[in-house]
């Protein structure tokens, strides 16, 4: 799927500097992605276009149905850019943006291959930190565990090929293919095995739905992360609120209002979506009412909220270190006073689909 790819290097290049010194976005696919109409769309907006073959990734074995070899991409960029680019910043699709992602090209990654935000430090229920560590041991992962997300990496194009990265990981999936339901994130974490950068969750931020709403009063996200299946271009479907915050949807109206693409949002989503969400929603209300758990309990998420305020407050975080984000008590913002000499081209990558990816030059 094109779209949200073009959507988040548009954002990029839109929420960019343009007094800065200049980087490419490139949106990467396969040869079949794009249309000529999306070809002439692109070079308008100053927004190149690679067509990478995906046959070599093709017997691997992608476990979750949602995931496709497209995901796999972002584990070959090093080596594809690394006689143009020292500096990548790999963008999922499923994002939204909402602050300058240059300043991530001014970062100092002290010698790591990239840096990322962690996931898994703070979870919401006991039961969620044993399946978790669980996994994380599975993978062959040392404790203390610091397993990255993938959907935003800043990546130190020399550091990963010195590495090894690209091989290693996949590697890694071909042989562990059941284990890596995750095969980009999972096979990345295990190889690395916590050695990377750690970044503040201003750039890989949740979105605001319930029940994690109080943590927006902390983050002031640069990115939002949309990971899972409530994609922020559908309206309805299955695992998706009925009524869930509209700003990232509106975003994809504003964005398309004025593209050769109007009405591709209407598209996205089919009468049994809305069926699915509305029978989803009463089965949740039907639990709630018989007082059966739809979640983490009152005391769970009041205990979560305050786990994550500290963390929020007390972790090593090397934006904030850096001045990239600043820091007010458990208050995390973008630094907007501090200017990036990188000017915004964002670049678009795969994730389950052609994403974005930023490189500098």
């Amino acid at each position: 799927m094109l779209m949200p790819a073009l959507f988040v290097a548009d954002a990029v290049r839109a929420h960019s500097d343009p007094t800065a010194e200049p980087f490419d976005t490139i949106v990467v696919t396969d040869a079949d992605a794009a249309t000529e109409i999306d070809r002439q769309w692109m070079a308008a907006k100053g927004i190149k276009h690679e067509i990478l073959d995906f046959e070599p990734l093709r017997d691997i074995t992608i476990s979750m149905g949602r995931l496709t070899t497209a995901t796999l991409i972002k584990l070959l960029l090093a080596e594809i850019f690394a006689e143009r680019y020292e500096r990548i910043l790999y963008l999922d699709t499923d994002l939204t943006i909402h602050a300058d992602v240059t300043a991530l090209f001014d970062l100092d990654l002290g010698g790591h291959a990239i840096a990322a935000q962690r996931r898994g430090v703070v979870f919401a229920t006991e039961k969620e930190r044993a399946t978790g560590e669980a996994h994380f041991a599975e993978l062959g992962m040392s404790r203390p565990f610091r397993y990255c997300n993938t959907g935003v990496i800043c990546i130190d194009v020399a550091a990963w090929n010195r590495a090894g990265l690209t091989e290693r990981t996949l590697d890694y999936v071909r042989r562990n293919p059941k284990l890596c339901m995750l095969p980009d994130e999972d096979s990345l974490n295990a190889v690395l095995d916590s050695a990377f950068a750690s970044l503040s969750p201003v750039w890989n931020m949740l979105p605001r739905r319930s029940p994690y709403l109080p943590l927006h009063d902390l983050i002031e996200p640069a990115i939002v992360h949309y990971a899972g299946a409530d994609k922020p271009w559908k309206r309805f479907g299955k695992e998706k609120p009925l009524f869930p915050d509209p700003q990232a949807y509106r975003l994809y109206q504003a964005f398309l209002a004025t593209s050769p693409w109007p009405r591709w949002l209407g598209t996205q989503w089919t009468m049994s979506d809305l069926k699915n969400a509305i029978s989803s929603a009463i089965r949740t209300t039907r639990r709630r009412l018989k007082g059966k758990s739809t979640g983490p309990s009152g005391a769970e998420m009041k205990d979560f909220i305050e786990r994550f305020a500290r963390y929020c407050a007390e972790a090593d975080f090397a934006d904030v270190a850096q001045g990239l984000v600043l820091r007010q008590g458990s208050r995390l913002r973008p630094n907007r006073d501090r200017r990036s000499r990188w000017r915004g081209n964002g670049e678009t990558l795969p994730d389950a689909e052609p994403g974005v990816e930023g490189a500098s030059t």
